[in-house]
């Protein structure tokens, strides 16, 4: 509680927040009422899993992030997840404790186009042997990353559809060395996603998403296939908005996601399933 506490301090005394959103741009009248804009949500969920793969085994996570305005086109992001579990891996070996915080500069380019460089730094929970837990060691024995995104998104354009294209252009994305290679070789992993918004009845909003890694030579997406793209992230999320107040909502949500890759990882009979639940407490000015 007390690593939560720090963060929270962190996030409302820093501009630097999370913006997920794209940042619209059209007239001078908008600006005005964007810039300076902010909001701060905090996720209760079942356990993580990000594009197809549980990141801190089956653990509850608390996840604190958030968005500033710096004006219409660029945006500042924090984005932290947490277990609150202190071994790194359980007696089976499996991943046990997990933290990540990660900080994002977006720019929009315009009404559906947001390029989008994002700094991942998950440092282990416990001290671990040839892994490095500093946050300027952009090495192969690091924990930072540096993804460089351009995110697609239709909605103003009378289309709720999304696409997204992710290439790690820097740190802990190397392909193993071998006796000619001491170092390593950055790999450039690709990810791309597409989705889509659609309202229900009673309003609940259905997002089926489908994702697929194509060069994971680096096995950076550990449950994805090593030599060949492969859909980690087949899925869909439905959520609902509950309006507390003015300025306060709180959506429950629950995500199915299916990983259809055939590593080794997966040989299940069904694959990679994961269903996660949720809340989200979110709070906008």
């Amino acid at each position: 509680m007390k690593k939560v506490t720090i963060i929270l301090a962190l996030l409302l005394s820093s501009t630097v927040t999370f913006a997920q959103d794209a940042v619209k741009d059209t007239t001078a009248v908008e600006e005005e009422s964007v810039t300076g804009t902010w909001d701060l949500n905090l996720d209760l969920a079942s356990r993580y899993v990000w594009r197809g793969q549980c990141w801190g085994g089956n653990y509850p996570v608390a996840q604190l992030y958030g968005a500033y305005n710096l004006s219409e086109k660029w945006s500042l992001g924090l984005w932290t997840t947490h277990n609150f579990k202190k071994e790194y891996y359980d007696v089976d070996g499996g991943y046990k404790g997990y933290q990540e915080i990660d900080f994002i500069v977006n720019y929009a380019v315009n009404d559906f186009l947001t390029i989008s460089a994002q700094q991942y730094f998950w440092p282990s929970t416990d001290k671990q042997e040839g892994v490095s837990n500093k946050f300027f060691n952009w090495g192969n024995d690091g924990s930072n990353t540096l993804d460089l995104l351009f995110m697609f998104d239709f909605t103003e354009r009378g289309v709720p559809l999304w696409f997204t294209s992710s290439t790690f252009i820097a740190g802990s994305d190397y392909r193993f060395k071998d006796e000619f290679d001491e170092k390593g070789k950055q790999n450039y992993t690709t990810y791309m996603e597409v989705g889509y918004n659609f309202e229900a009845p009673f309003g609940i909003n259905f997002a089926p998403v489908a994702g697929v890694v194509l060069n994971n030579k680096a096995q950076y997406y550990y449950a994805g296939d090593y030599d060949k793209p492969s859909f980690v992230n087949l899925g869909c999320k439905i959520s609902k908005e509950i309006k507390l107040s003015e300025n306060v909502v709180m959506p429950i949500w629950l995500n199915y996601t299916y990983n259809a890759a055939d590593a080794r990882e997966n040989l299940q009979p069904l694959g990679h399933q994961f269903l996660v639940a949720g809340a989200t407490f979110s709070f906008s000015k």
